[in-house]
């Protein structure tokens, strides 16, 4: 609740002094430093404020910030429910809360995110990975592990490559993996190379700038066995649909092709035939109206095995299927396709 300054106010509740700060047109109520609060007063405090205001998982939000402002885990916070603020900390808390509600996503404010049990850095060079992402890395993963264990080495294609998240995942839960990871933003690409330093992946991930839409050869000296993408999907269409968190703050480049939604499909099935080896696979992840329509997009260049795999929320996320570019090769089960 706001109040106009110099307004009495009724103090009818523990949380009933506030501090009124204007930031352009934004009216915002934090509690004022001279009240000691403690951090369960900040929690709820602030839950339910993020609520009034129509955030979702305002708790967790909330949470997420403080623990940032006291450098401690989540679970700390319940631990030393009763410790009072530093007029520091409460400073520095209300300049992650006015992040938040001028609708930047917590990651971005947080600058890392959990992925695939992976701590990423995440900032505004790329776009936040997903859960639904993490269906498509497992599903790579799961894949390498169950039929190309015995490999040598596994070469895989990581398209659209973003913060790093995929080929990161790959390279570290897929002891013989080699990742060849492309983005056409250099910024991306940065972002992907401080994550793969950062976990230990470097040695098995290359990066190189390709705008992939333009390719019309294979420009890397071998064939993949593997090729994998998150492309932008979001149509320009249901672009504006987008809630202002992703909207305003995430790269435009990567969420939509500013088309029907599809046009990175259409290349990677023109390209795929040209990139894999015979026998390879291609996975990608879809939008939620377009799991069939890449099915049918790789079943018209001939791929077999085609199958999609649903996300928790029961949309069809994630599309495979497998590429006989020469028609001679054949693998064997311990190579090749799960049984159906």
């Amino acid at each position: 609740m706001t109040f106009p300054a110099g307004q009495a106010q009724e103090k009818t509740n523990p949380i009933s002094e506030i501090l009124i700060e204007k930031t352009h047109t934004m009216q915002m109520t934090v509690p004022v430093q001279e009240k000691t609060w403690t951090i369960l007063e900040i929690i709820k405090w602030g839950s339910n404020y993020l609520n009034d205001k129509g955030f979702d998982e305002s708790r967790l939000t909330i949470e997420l910030l403080l623990a940032e402002t006291l450098g401690v885990k989540r679970f700390d916070l319940y631990v030393k429910h009763d410790q009072p603020l530093k007029k520091s900390e409460l400073e520095k808390f209300k300049v992650l809360l006015k992040r938040r509600l001028a609708h930047e996503p917590v990651q971005y404010i947080l600058g890392k995110t959990n992925f695939y049990s992976i701590e990423l850095k995440v900032d505004r060079r790329a776009l936040i990975p997903r859960p639904e992402t993490e269906i498509l890395a497992e599903s790579v993963i799961e894949h390498c592990r169950t039929y190309l264990s015995q490999r040598d080495a596994i070469d895989v294609l990581d398209v659209g490559t973003g913060s790093g998240c995929i080929a990161v995942a790959i390279a570290k839960f897929v002891r013989n993996s080699r990742v060849t990871a492309i983005d056409k933003s250099p910024d991306a690409l940065e972002l992907a190379r401080e994550n793969a330093d950062a976990t230990g992946t470097a040695d098995r991930i290359d990066l190189h700038e390709v705008d992939f839409l333009n390719m019309t050869k294979n420009e890397f000296a071998g064939n993949f066995d593997i090729m994998v993408s998150n492309p932008p999907y979001v149509s320009r269409a249901d672009l504006p649909e987008l809630s202002e968190d992703i909207r305003n703050f995430e790269p435009p480049d990567a969420l939509s092709d500013g088309d029907d939604g599809l046009t990175f499909y259409r290349k990677i099935a023109q390209l795929a035939p040209l990139l894999l080896r015979s026998g390879g696979w291609v996975f990608v992840e879809a939008g939620y109206d377009q799991g069939q329509r890449v099915r049918e997009l790789f079943r018209e260049i001939g791929a077999t095995d085609v199958a999609i795999k649903k996300d928790l929320a029961n949309i069809e996320r994630v599309v495979s299927g497998r590429l006989f570019t020469g028609g001679s090769m054949q693998s064997s089960p311990a190579e090749g396709s799960p049984a159906r």
